[in-house]
């Protein structure tokens, strides 16, 4: 998994036309990894020729799951007991 930061100089070198090996090279995203990037960010208004990357081209779609069930109590609950010598 890659920082929203290094996925934004990702995209832009893609976008400098840069090859994906040299990307790979600088940032670590694998070829395929980049395409899929390269493709949701088209997918969420990127435009290669705009002077600026948003957040939201790059960074991660939320996950389904459980929410936590961690409440202002439990917190301090667990801190008390934690800090307890």
């Amino acid at each position: 998994m890659h920082d929203v930061a290094t996925r934004a100089q990702a995209l832009t070198l893609k976008s400098l036309g840069i090859p994906n090996g040299e990307i790979e090279r600088i940032t670590g995203i694998k070829p395929r990894t980049l395409r899929d990037l390269w493709q949701k960010a088209f997918s969420r208004g990127f435009d290669p020729n705009a002077p600026k990357i948003l957040d939201s081209y790059v960074e991660d779609a939320p996950r389904s799951g459980r929410p936590l069930l961690q409440t202002p109590r439990k917190t301090a609950r667990l801190q008390k007991l934690v800090s307890k010598n």
